[in-house]
C-alpha cells in the first residue's frame, strides 16, 4: 500500500511532465535559451486562447438561440492553430507578426460583417494581443500597434456605421485600450531598466573577476607589476581616439586585462628569469597568446574580448607571432593594444635593462611605424602624448 501512495504522485507528475513537454517544448533546432523560453511561452499564450475562444464560443451556442459559429472566429480557429505549430518551430517570429494580426483582423471582422452578439465583449478580445504584444516586442512596437488598434476602435462608428452607428458605444473599450497599452508599455520600460541593472551587476562582477585575475598574475610575475593597471586606462584612451564606442571598449577593456593571462601557464625558471632569454625559452614564452585563447575561449562572456590576449603580438608586416598576421589581418583592439602594451614596457624597467626615457620610446615608436605597429594608430598614439 505504501508503495502505491509514494508511486502515485511520481507517475503523476512523469504524465504532466510528459504532456507540457509534447504540447509546448518548441524544437531542439531552437538552441538560444531566451528564444526557447519565447517559444514556450507562445505555445502556452497560444493554448489559453484557444481554450477561452472555445469556452465564449460554446456559452453562445448553449445561451443564444439559433446562434451559429461566425465565420471569422472559424477562420480565427485555423490561424490559431496554424500559428501555434509555427511557435514550436524556429519561425517563432513569424508566429508573433501573424498571431499580431490575427487579433484585430478577427475582432473587426466580427464586427464590421456584424456577427458580433456584444460589441464590448467583442472588442475585449483586443487585449491579449496588447498583453502579447507588451512579451514579445519593444515598448516602441508596442505602442505603435497598441494605440494604431485603438485608433481603429475609434474610427469604427465611421468603417462601420450600420454596426456601430454612435461613437458612444466604443468610448468603454477604447479607454481600457488606451489605458491596457499604456500600462504594457510602462510595464515594459519597468521590466528593461531591472534588465538593465541586473546586467550591469553582473558586468560589473566580471569585471571585478578579471581584474583579480590580473593582479594574481602580476603578483606571480614582479616585473610587471602595476603594467595591466597602466596599459588598460590608456588602451581606452587610444581607442575613443580611434573611433571605438559602447561595447566596443568595454570588450577592449576585458582584453587588455586579461592581454597576459597566458602567462600562467609559463613555467617560473623563464617568466622570472633576470637575464634575456634564449631561443628556446623564447619559444615557450611565445606560446601564451595561444595559451591565453584555448584558457578563455569556452566563455562566451570573454569571446569578443579574446582577439587582444590573442594576438597583441602580431606585428604590421606579418613578423609578429602566434598566428604571423599582417596588417589589416590584425584585429583592430589587438593592434591598439599593441601599441600601447610595448609603450608602457619600454617605459618601466627590466631586470636586463633600465627604462626608456620617452623621447627615446616615443623615436622607437616612429620607427616602428608600418613594421611593428599600424601607422594609423601610431599617428593617434603620439597626438596623446603631445
Amino acid at each position: 500500500m505504501d508503495s502505491l501512495h509514494s508511486s502515485t504522485p511520481t507517475w503523476s507528475k512523469k504524465t504532466l511532465t510528459t504532456l507540457s513537454g509534447w504540447l509546448i517544448e518548441p524544437a531542439r533546432a531552437i538552441m538560444d535559451p531566451a528564444a526557447r523560453r519565447k517559444a514556450r511561452l507562445l505555445s502556452v499564450f497560444l493554448l489559453c486562447l484557444i481554450f477561452l475562444f472555445l469556452s465564449v464560443n460554446f456559452a453562445y451556442l448553449f445561451t443564444v438561440p439559433n446562434y451559429r459559429f461566425p465565420a471569422a472566429d472559424l477562420i480565427g480557429y485555423a490561424i490559431l492553430a496554424t500559428t501555434y505549430l509555427l511557435s514550436r518551430t524556429r519561425y517563432v517570429g513569424l508566429a508573433v507578426f501573424v498571431l499580431l494580426i490575427m487579433f484585430p483582423l478577427n475582432v473587426f471582422g466580427n464586427v464590421i460583417d456584424g456577427t458580433s452578439i456584444n460589441l464590448d465583449v467583442t472588442l475585449s478580445f483586443l487585449i491579449p494581443s496588447f498583453l502579447l504584444a507588451s512579451i514579445l516586442t519593444s515598448a516602441l512596437w508596442t505602442a505603435i500597434y497598441g494605440y494604431g488598434i485603438n485608433v481603429i476602435v475609434f474610427l469604427l462608428p465611421v468603417l462601420a456605421p450600420r454596426q456601430v452607428p454612435d461613437i458612444s458605444m466604443v468610448i468603454g473599450p477604447l479607454a481600457v485600450g488606451i489605458i491596457v497599452v499604456t500600462l504594457c508599455i510602462i510595464s515594459i520600460i519597468h521590466r528593461d531598466q531591472i534588465e538593465r541593472d541586473r546586467q550591469g551587476e553582473l558586468r560589473q562582477a566580471y569585471d571585478n573577476t578579471l581584474e583579480g585575475w590580473s593582479r594574481a598574475l602580476e603578483i606571480r610575475d614582479k616585473e610587471t607589476e602595476g603594467h595591466s593597471h597602466r596599459v588598460t586606462e590608456l588602451t581606452i584612451r587610444l581607442a575613443r581616439a580611434c573611433g571605438l564606442r559602447g561595447e566596443e571598449l568595454d570588450y577592449l577593456y576585458r582584453g587588455a586585462l586579461l592581454h597576459d593571462i597566458g602567462k600562467m601557464a609559463i613555467p617560473d625558471s623563464i617568466l622570472t628569469k633576470n637575464t634575456i632569454l634564449d631561443e628556446d625559452e623564447w619559444a615557450v614564452m611565445r606560446t601564451h597568446p595561444k595559451i591565453a585563447f584555448d584558457m578563455l575561449s569556452a566563455i562566451t562572456f570573454l569571446k569578443p574580448a579574446l582577439v587582444v590576449p590573442a594576438y597583441h603580438h602580431e606585428w604590421w608586416n606579418g613578423g609578429g607571432y602566434p598566428a604571423g598576421l599582417k596588417g589589416e589581418q590584425i584585429p583592430l583592439p589587438a593592434r591598439i593594444f599593441a601599441v600601447v602594451d610595448v609603450w608602457d614596457a619600454l617605459l618601466s624597467d627590466r631586470p636586463y635593462r633600465k627604462a626608456w626615457t620617452k623621447e627615446s620610446a616615443l623615436k622607437y615608436m616612429k620607427e616602428q611605424s608600418g613594421k611593428q605597429f599600424d601607422p594609423d594608430i601610431v599617428e593617434k598614439f603620439i597626438a596623446l602624448q603631445e
